[in-house]
């Protein structure tokens, strides 16, 4: 892994002599598909690492925002468990009222409102070793989501993608409505363990964010669109779940 570490560093190093460099993509997601594009590497979806089994990570300097760590579908005790969750605590969309979404981020320290009568929260399970979405409704009533996650998914898919990551900073400047971005610096990190992982889950430092939306147009207009459940962390408390590796 030390020779992968180096060589996406040498190679980071000849980005960053580029110098300012036009987005090739607009939006947020800009200076992170530039990179990639810079580094010859596809677009993709699958649940492996960037680079040689190193996740990168990119954004603008002076943007604190949370690191979108994976995405994990709950298992629960149902076979559709993310239909579910819209029937039971969806609300209606902006735009296609009849239509109903969710989007909503859980810890594990502190209930989150679900409307005006829920909330629900994320509670550690070390002896079934799972994590289970709770809600109750505001009178202390169980509300039955039979939604879970259980350890062994999780911990594969903590350590098949995000064992090692790259932090990679870059300034950002517009000329004429045209993004442009100079890649600055680059850290390398380590992940901890699995364990610690759970534990901020726990102590509320990771989020579980829900990101249920319809189709608005086409042929599935008004169906879900499931973009995932997501697993993410500050990036100020990055250090609690990573080693930064000195590369010196």
């Amino acid at each position: 892994m030390s020779c992968d570490i180096k060589l996406l560093y040498e190679k980071f190093l000849e980005i960053k002599r580029m110098g300012w460099i036009e987005s090739k993509r607009k939006g947020s997601t800009g200076v992170g598909y530039t990179f990639e594009e810079l580094l010859n590497k596809p677009e993709e979806n699958f649940p492996i690492p960037d680079f040689n089994g190193i996740e990168i990570k990119t954004c603008r300097k002076y943007t604190r925002r949370d690191i979108h760590l994976f995405t994990c579908t709950p298992d629960g005790d149902y076979l559709f468990p993310i239909k579910r969750i819209v029937k039971i605590l969806g609300y209606p969309d902006k735009v296609l009222k009849d239509s109903k979404i969710f989007n909503l981020s859980f810890s594990g320290d502190k209930y989150t409102d679900i409307g005006i009568f829920k909330k629900g929260k994320i509670i550690v399970n070390r002896k079934e070793k799972k994590l289970d979405f709770f809600v109750i409704k505001n009178d202390g009533r169980i509300v039955n989501i039979y939604t879970s996650w259980s350890f062994e998914m999780l911990e594969e898919k903590l350590n098949l993608k995000l064992k090692y990551l790259a932090r990679i900073i870059a300034d950002s400047k517009r000329i004429n409505d045209i993004e442009y971005f100079n890649y600055r610096k680059i850290k390398f990190y380590k992940l901890k363990d699995f364990d610690t992982f759970i534990s901020l889950i726990e102590n509320g430092y990771i989020q579980v964010c829900f990101n249920i939306g319809i189709f608005r147009d086409g042929n599935r207009k008004g169906k879900i669109h499931d973009r995932g459940v997501g697993f993410s962390i500050n990036e100020k408390d990055i250090n609690l779940l990573y080693d930064e590796i000195n590369i010196e």
